[in-house]
């Protein structure tokens, strides 16, 4: 009885790639089908501050710190005196804290800003400890203290000073100061001056953003293009974070959620514009 002999299908090098091409583009499709969808919608309604209508003078705040990697979604540029750096040139002292004043996409160690509004503050951390953050009026002699528990690594905070003039910040860690900051608080703008106004100095409002999920848990907050915000922000990983931002302008609020390898596995943006005295709520499905 003969063997039954099987012959090599012979395929030309082109149609086989051909086919390849075709079987990757199924299994794309076949993923992207399988990726979660999303779906978002906004809310919005009055929202009245704490602080409106306030007639005494408020104290100096310093939000808690937000730990954050400076990368990926933003990179900052440094304003050391009239020098400007890429964060790449940035060398950290193995044994120093750090503070810096961010503006925008720019860190540097002094700032000039408006009375009342709200001051990005980053503190790097060269190992965990306790940091010792200290805040001196020139104008009137006072004197702010905080202490913080800090992992290594950047956080950032929110200072917000009341008071016109001219303040010094610095920090120490293990009886070792850092380096020291600077901050020039200017008045409003008065708006019945005759002279032109600056654009720049005027108080745009604030408004009061809530994002809101049950699935997507453990992300960062991005305000357009920086990191603003997280969902531990409040202390514990509910799939909620609020904060506020200046109001009357649009916005991108990206929202980025990291496995534990640190790949991204959840990643949106929302444009919008924002209105004064306005509560929004993000509800992402």
């Amino acid at each position: 009885m003969g063997r039954l002999r099987l012959h090599p299908i012979s395929i030309p090098l082109r149609e086989l790639i051909g086919l390849m091409i075709v079987i990757l583009l199924l299994l794309l499709a076949a993923s992207a089908q399988a990726l979660p969808k999303s779906n978002y919608s906004w809310t919005e309604a009055p929202w009245v501050s704490d602080e409106t209508g306030a007639d005494e003078k408020m104290a100096t705040k310093l939000s808690a710190p937000l730990a954050f990697n400076p990368g990926d979604a933003e990179t900052p540029s440094l304003n050391i005196g009239s020098h400007l750096l890429n964060f790449s040139e940035l060398v950290s002292l193995p044994f120093s804290c750090q503070l810096w004043i961010r503006n925008d996409l720019q860190w540097s160690h002094y700032l000039k800003a408006i009375q009342g509004e709200d001051v990005d503050i980053i503190i790097y951390m060269p190992e965990y400890g306790e940091v010792d953050v200290y805040l001196i009026s020139y104008a009137s002699g006072t004197r702010d203290r905080w202490s913080f528990n800090l992992l290594e690594g950047y956080h950032l905070l929110r200072l917000r000073a009341e008071e016109e003039g001219r303040y010094f910040m610095i920090a120490a860690r293990k009886s070792e100061p850092g380096n020291a900051l600077i901050l020039d608080l200017v008045a409003k703008s008065d708006n019945a001056s005759v002279s032109p106004l600056d654009v720049g100095t005027i108080s745009t409002g604030r408004a009061m953003v809530t994002i809101k999920s049950e699935r997507i848990k453990g992300y960062d907050v991005y305000l357009d293009g920086a990191f603003y915000s997280s969902d531990v922000g409040d202390g514990s990983i509910d799939g909620v974070a609020s904060f506020t931002l200046s109001a009357d302008k649009t916005h991108t609020i990206s929202i980025s959620q990291r496995d534990v390898q640190g790949n991204i596995i959840n990643k949106s943006e929302h444009t919008k514009r924002f209105k004064r005295d306005m509560a929004y709520t993000l509800l992402i499905e």
